[in-house]
């Protein structure tokens, strides 16, 4: 940040390259107890928070975590789309994650349509469970669309008879 950059108050700051003033709004976190600064757009769940602590941002972080692996791809692809990140790594660095994670999770979005219909719908402990990223990931690298399909409903099979494991031990 150049000298003259630091004198400007936060309002003043020009826009960066690309992209026009009004989409890019300063506001400040705490984490650490130390007061950050961030120059772009807050995330849309935390639009209405004044001031984001290190608690809120914590809570943010889990809420993340919670969403299914194909729910966290469709976050990425709307991000992309909302903030113009032209490439996997453009958005890495706004979103302050890895890029090969951001890239992994946005090649589930090439899973066929009925696949993800199927993981919209049944959201059951069970599905959550055994549907990890790994596990979807393996179902991309297939190059046919019915061989995916007749793994993807293995997988189901698989993940109902592990569900009967679960439910049996919790008894």
């Amino acid at each position: 940040m150049t000298a003259a950059h630091r004198l400007l108050p936060t309002k003043q700051l020009p826009p960066p390259e690309g992209r026009p003033l009004r989409e890019v709004t300063p506001y400040s976190r705490s984490i650490d107890r130390r007061k950050e600064f961030v120059l772009g757009p807050k995330p849309g769940v935390l639009k209405g928070m004044g001031r984001i602590d290190k608690k809120v941002w914590k809570q943010y972080q889990t809420h993340l975590n919670r969403s299914t692996p194909l729910e966290r791809a469709e976050f990425y692809a709307r991000e992309m789309k909302e903030r113009r990140a032209r490439s996997h790594r453009a958005l890495s660095l706004l979103l302050g994650e890895p890029v090969n994670r951001v890239g992994s999770y946005m090649k589930l979005l090439a899973l066929p349509d009925p696949i993800k219909e199927f993981l919209r719908q049944h959201r059951e402990p069970e599905y959550l469970r055994y549907f990890t990223e790994h596990r979807l990931r393996e179902l991309v690298r297939i190059a046919d669309p019915r061989a995916t399909w007749r793994r993807f409903q293995s997988m189901v099979r698989e993940a109902e008879r592990e569900a009967g494991i679960w439910r049996t031990q919790s008894r």
